[in-house]
């Protein structure tokens, strides 16, 4: 597939795994029964025409698809021209492959970041990217410095008015609805969110959940941030 065709096949699938289980059958796990073997036979092409893309093919491809859909951001400066063509953090990396799809409302994104305070509290919290950098965007109070975050002279960090924010040392908890989510406590599952767009449940703990295939969760590692989660939804209705 030439590098300016696009596969919108792509966005059928919230995850690679997704992807790569579309190419097996029922009849795959009859009879081999091992996930691993099914997978392997997937990714050497046994099941289709044609070789499945690896993992950073698929998320190439995946936004390459997004921003298909609306490629024109009309009066939007992205914060990623404040990053330097040398910084190869890979959680402002993350930052800036979600910028085009998050600002044409195709994508909804909630990034759970913590950090360690100067007095030894582990502050942590769930942030609606989308509505901070609108917030940054127009200046909006206590809005995060994202041209600085960019440059690599501030610092992402949870603030009270986030969607959620922990700081155990002075015993806060505190939960706000965002732009594009609504806050949810279910006794079953914990804390979730759900987009105001569409509707849909979007779960963030690790347990098995019903709604779990709304939303892709990835990890970014990065000296500065230590590990970062991201959590992506692909909208079906914008807000």
């Amino acid at each position: 597939m030439g590098e300016k065709m696009v596969d919108f096949s792509v966005l059928d699938y919230d995850t690679h795994q997704d992807y790569l289980n579309s190419f097996s059958t029922r009849k795959d796990y009859q009879y081999l029964g091992n996930q691993r073997v099914v997978t392997s036979l997937a990714k050497l092409g046994y099941r289709s025409t044609k070789i499945p893309y690896d993992e950073p093919e698929f998320l190439r491809r995946h936004d390459l698809a997004m921003q298909a859909i609306r490629p024109k951001i009309m009066g939007i400066q992205p914060f990623s021209i404040f990053m330097s063509p040398t910084n190869k953090d890979p959680v402002l990396l993350e930052f800036k492959r979600r910028e085009v799809p998050i600002y044409s409302k195709n994508l909804a994104t909630i990034v759970f970041t913590m950090y360690t305070s100067s007095y030894c509290s582990d502050i942590s919290g769930y942030i609606d990217l989308g509505m901070s950098w609108t917030n940054a965007a127009r200046s909006a109070h206590s809005h995060t410095n994202w041209p600085g975050i960019f440059q690599g002279t501030a610092y992402l960090r949870p603030m009270p008015h986030h969607l959620s924010y922990s700081n155990p040392r002075f015993n806060m908890l505190n939960y706000s609805d965002s732009d594009n989510f609504r806050v949810l406590h279910d006794h079953r599952y914990g804390m979730m969110f759900m987009h105001k767009g569409d509707q849909k449940v979007l779960p963030v703990g690790g347990h098995p959940n019903p709604f779990a295939r709304n939303i892709r969760r990835s990890t970014a590692i990065s000296p500065k941030y230590g590990t970062m989660i991201f959590y992506d939804h692909i909208v079906r209705k914008k807000v």
